[in-house]
């Protein structure tokens, strides 16, 4: 009697292990979406001949939405604070939400439970962040019209009122600075309207190196995760800078001497030469 119990045991045992091995879950969650925009939720799962009691989607620990087939509603809407369900467009595992908050960034996850007598019980989890873009491109402060070389920048830059806030890095005349003594880090501002501006400065001497045909190009670019960039930049000129003209560039030209002549150099030439030739006749 006692092995015939532990066989049946032994049976049960390895018939939930391997319904449990069977039952996959997988989700599809946003990484990122944009403030106010809709989100769609994915539950893929296979049974693997098992029956499906019921799936839930779970906000953290909190549960927004249920489905279970036996029921007469199959359908179950929790409300949890910064969800919002279109039930319109939700079925089984799909769940749509709509005018995402900030406050929807999370952890979302997705449960799946079989039928008796096993339920057994899998879940899939993934995270988005909501985000709020800045209210406009980054802003430069500080820029001189003019510098010379020895002169001090020191320039701000900022990113207006978003959530998170923004990455900000320097460029000068197209080179990243990623020297740190060259760089102000700031603790982003924290706005009335719960958002955030982040700032970044730069602050270093200015040598001739640094003017590329007397100006000096200062490059501001803003980021956040993979969903937004924008930049802002200025180019500053070098003060008392003096351009060549064309009779200093022809003095590197071999032929200057006949193709930059004074006037006078060309009518004394001129001349000698008729004097030469008329010589040459007389004789």
């Amino acid at each position: 009697m006692e092995q015939f119990l532990l066989t049946a045991l032994l049976l049960l045992l390895s018939d939930l292990r391997g319904a449990a091995e069977a039952l996959v879950v997988k989700v599809e969650v946003p990484v990122y979406k944009i403030r106010g925009d809709a989100a769609e939720l994915l539950c893929h799962y296979d049974l693997e001949g098992a029956t499906l009691y019921s799936l839930k989607w779970y906000k953290g620990d909190s549960q927004f939405y249920q489905y279970i087939p036996a029921n007469r509603q199959t359908k179950t809407v929790f409300q949890v604070p910064g969800v919002n369900v279109d039930t319109s467009a939700t079925s089984m595992g799909h769940v749509r939400l709509v005018g995402l908050p900030l406050s929807a960034s999370g952890a979302y996850r997705c449960e799946v439970i079989t039928e008796a007598p096993q339920f057994v019980t899998r879940f899939g989890e993934g995270n988005m962040t909501v985000i709020d873009l800045p209210a406009s491109a980054p802003v430069l402060e500080g820029a001189h019209t003019a510098y010379e070389a020895g002169d001090v920048v020191n320039v701000n830059c900022s990113s207006p009122h978003s959530q998170p806030p923004a990455t900000l890095e320097w460029y000068i005349n197209e080179q990243r600075v990623v020297e740190p003594r060259l760089l102000r880090h700031y603790t982003p501002i924290q706005e009335t309207d719960g958002l955030q501006t982040a700032v970044l400065g730069l602050y270093f001497r200015t040598s001739k190196r640094h003017f590329l045909s007397g100006h000096l190009r200062l490059k501001c670019i803003a980021k956040i995760a993979s969903i937004y960039l924008q930049s802002q930049e200025t180019a500053v000129r070098e003060t008392n800078f003096q351009p060549h003209t064309q009779a200093e560039e022809s003095r590197h030209d071999p032929f200057y001497f006949f193709n930059s002549p004074s006037s006078a150099t060309v009518a004394h030439l001129s001349l000698r030469l008729l004097l030469a030739a008329l010589g040459r006749i007389a004789a």
